[in-house]
């Protein structure tokens, strides 16, 4: 990779808790949240346009669906979104209660079940699941963990990836995609045991199989090659990168989001691009990521 690269601003923003981007190629446009700020953002990076769609209660992830529209993750559970990212049909209610807990990220796998994970906002019990919506039912698939995030997939489909954050541990499961059924998981990344600070929070996989994460508290994205070794680490003026993205249209442009919820104000002063959609031109294009398919 370039040793020139480094992360830009691409869009100026102060989110709380921005979050989940993911690239539409229909479009030729990336879509975003801010958790807390109970909005969806846009970018056409051709044009720079951004456009904000406000929203009636916190939404956690937006995944475009194959036929047209989207499908949205909020604190009341999953719902059918049109395409100007108006709500159009409650498909599931929340999976939990929903005071204290929240979904967090997710994405599909390549058959196109929409993966999403939970949170317990007080981060003081392991009750919070990885779930599965193939477009009838919505099943726990990991159970009894704190902050779920991280979720990718291997290019040849045959891995899920993801992590409970507080442990600091990424995990990963045999993973059949005719079926979605996974395996057993195992520890596959401990930041535990590298020198390398901050918390694993969401994550992408590139066209070679690595693995990359956003270290929230970290100040960088970290990339680890498809045996989980560390191969690079990337810093940024943020603090809190939530879940990198590949994007443009030959998906070699990492846009990464990033939040500044509970920082003081000393902090934003070293840390100045905390709160904004950040970007870096990267050497290995993404993986083409499904859209959400219901079976039928």
């Amino acid at each position: 990779m370039n040793d020139d690269a480094k992360f830009e601003i691409a869009v100026p923003l102060a989110m709380e808790l921005g979050e989940g981007p993911v690239w539409h190629a229909d479009e030729a446009a990336l879509y975003w949240v801010d958790i807390k700020g109970f909005a969806v953002h846009r970018l056409v990076p051709a044009t720079a346009a951004h456009t904000v769609v406000d929203f009636d209660e916190a939404i956690t992830c937006v995944v475009p669906a194959a036929d047209g529209g989207f499908i949205a993750a909020c604190r009341s559970g999953l719902w059918q979104l049109n395409g100007q990212l108006t709500k159009t049909a409650h498909i599931s209610a929340a999976p939990y209660e929903t005071r204290r807990h929240r979904f967090n990220d997710g994405g599909c796998d390549p058959a196109g079940r929409f993966w999403i994970g939970a949170m317990n906002e007080d981060v003081d019990k392991a009750d919070a699941d990885l779930y599965c919506y193939d477009g009838q039912a919505l099943v726990s698939r990991v159970p009894a963990m704190t902050i779920t995030n991280g979720l990718a997939f291997s290019p040849d489909g045959a891995w899920l990836y993801h992590t409970d954050t507080p442990t600091r541990v990424i995990r990963r499961h045999a993973f059949d995609a005719a079926t979605g059924e996974i395996g057993p998981g195992e520890p596959w990344i401990d930041l535990n045991a590298i020198d390398l600070e901050g918390y694993p929070d969401g994550a992408a996989v590139d066209a070679d199989g690595h693995y990359w994460s956003a270290l929230f508290g970290g100040a960088a994205v970290a990339r680890f090659d498809e045996r989980g070794r560390l191969v690079a680490r990337y810093p940024m003026a943020a603090l809190n990168p939530t879940m990198p993205c590949f994007g443009g249209p030959d998906l070699k442009t990492l846009y990464v989001t990033t939040a500044r919820e509970d920082m003081t104000a000393s902090d934003l002063v070293r840390w100045p691009d905390s709160g904004a959609l950040l970007a870096m031109a990267v050497d290995t294009p993404g993986l083409v990521k499904s859209s959400f398919r219901p079976l039928t």
